[in-house]
């Protein structure tokens, strides 16, 4: 097995292959080794989340590496110790270790067989009943920790796992004292709302159903106020998380590969960044025009190009002209505004394009040519699917969904006409997103949301009956 040391696993970043042997000296001076053989995360050149064999039993690894490693160590032993005064169940440590050739940490923690986050948990239910019951057990963790006056500054339901129909809460490194127990209304009621607002908007109603599972932990008395004010916190702290989740779409991350040259700029899904898709991104104007073009225009150019084993829709957004590609040069791209406002989309649970990958053209701080990458969809556009059409089967409440979606969220789309939805195979999505907008003034929303619901109703003027199934499901103030 080949032994590695903390300087190999900096220097490899996100390029660590396992299996691989790490020579440890532990407490008492005793040199061992401990087998990795799965990794779950990786910070690179930082840290490592992995399955390890030692002595045969599995463990939970987590590796510090570098110069900081025995501070972010002392950190998540620290944590842990909060969680366990605070009464709650994380996995047990069972060692604490030294690199013996470099600078690295590793703490060995009790490895949970069959154990499942409760974030996967959410992802499967079914039920709304499923849903109430994962959140009301992380409420009632959450509330002891707060007994405590102790947060888990990463709140999220990742971090907690359940195994043999126990909850325990991980990432001790994320876990500090915030005041003398027990945390104040107004810290207690800020962390929560953190929590919530990881949940797509639409969860929000079951803040009120589950709620009072940690009101009766905190042994507060109900209070309909308090409700109010932690809904408009978990508003708060979702646009500051949504702030966050955008701008990581535009840097080298875990999920995205970022490339900033003086010719031009790229971000990719690290996952989709193959051999195939690298060559189309060199050769983007050849894959366009050897593609079929789907829309031929003076400001845009939308082709769509089979690789070997999927397809894409590339789209380029064309500079007209000199004086065009002035003005645009300090700009910011429509390819950038839709890149983002597609991951706005993802964000609030929206169904809409996925994009892969945006490149610009650039000579330094100037933007020229830029394109927008995404997967490509099957399925006609909305205004195809339902003209002529002698039966419906929930095809025209699905679309009204996008539009209240939309609605609750004070986005408007800027170009709502029925072609800029697909009608896929698990129901309607939108697309065409460079001139979609979130609105912080209301009366400013209603007046573009509008305009986009009457250029859409535009679209039905030949199709009575199409019309009159949306003028039924639509919300009445639509429009007006």
């Amino acid at each position: 097995m080949t032994v590695v040391n903390s300087k190999e696993l900096i220097e490899a970043k996100r390029a660590v292959k396992v299996p691989f042997d790490l020579k440890l000296r532990f407490a008492g001076g005793a040199t061992e080794s401990i087998t990795i053989v799965e990794i779950f995360r990786l910070l690179p050149g930082k840290r490592i989340v992995a399955r390890a064999k030692y002595k045969g039993d599995d463990v939970l690894a987590k590796i510090f590496l570098g110069k900081t490693a025995d501070r972010h160590a002392q950190k998540e032993n620290e944590g842990i110790e909060l969680i366990a005064t605070a009464g709650v169940r994380s996995p047990a440590r069972l060692f604490r270790a030294q690199f013996i050739d470099g600078d690295g940490v590793v703490l060995g923690f009790q490895f949970l067989e069959n154990s499942v986050s409760l974030e996967a948990k959410w992802n499967d239910a079914d039920e709304d009943a499923e849903r109430v019951d994962v959140l009301t057990r992380a409420m009632i963790i959450i509330a002891r920790l707060h007994n405590q006056g102790v947060v888990q500054t990463d709140i999220h339901l990742d971090n907690f796992i359940m195994s043999e129909g126990r909850i325990y809460t991980i990432d001790g490194g994320a876990v500090v004292r915030k005041t003398d127990p027990p945390l104040p209304t107004k810290e207690s009621l800020e962390n929560v709302s953190w929590f919530f607002a990881q949940l797509f908007p639409k969860y929000d109603e079951f803040v009120s159903i589950v709620l009072p599972a940690y009101e009766a932990i905190r042994l507060w008395k109900p209070d309909p106020d308090r409700i109010v004010r932690l809904q408009e916190q978990i508003a708060r702290s979702r646009d500051a998380r949504k702030k966050s989740f955008i701008d990581k779409t535009f840097r080298d991350c875990t999920r995205f590969i970022s490339d900033s040259r003086f010719s031009r700029f790229l971000v990719c899904e690290r996952e989709s960044y193959d051999n195939e898709l690298k060559d189309l991104l060199e050769n983007i104007d050849d894959y366009i025009d050897k593609g079929t073009i789907l829309k031929q225009g003076n400001t845009a150019t939308v082709a769509q190009v089979n690789l070997v084993n999927r397809a894409f829709v590339v789209k380029r957004y064309n500079i007209k002209g000199f004086w065009h590609g002035v003005r645009r040069a300090l700009s910011r791209t429509r390819a950038s505004k839709s890149w983002a406002n597609a991951f706005h989309m993802e964000f609030l649970g929206i169904p809409s394009l996925k994009p892969v990958a945006l490149m610009e053209r650039r000579l330094g701080p100037l933007r020229g040519t830029a394109y927008l990458i995404t997967e490509f969809v099957e399925g006609l556009d909305a205004l195809a699917y339902l003209t002529n059409r002698s039966h419906f089967n929930g095809e025209v409440e699905a679309l009204v969904g996008i539009l209240v979606d939309l609605s609750e969220n004070r986005i408007s789309h800027g170009d709502l006409k029925a072609t800029n939805f697909l009608m896929a195979l698990n129901g309607p999505i939108i697309i065409d997103l460079d001139a979609m907008r979130q609105h912080k003034n209301e009366e400013k929303f209603q007046r573009a949301f509008n305009r986009d619901i009457r250029r859409f109703m535009r679209n039905w003027e030949n199709e009575p009956d199409v019309a009159a199934r949306f003028q039924k499901v639509l919300p009445k103030t639509y429009g007006n």
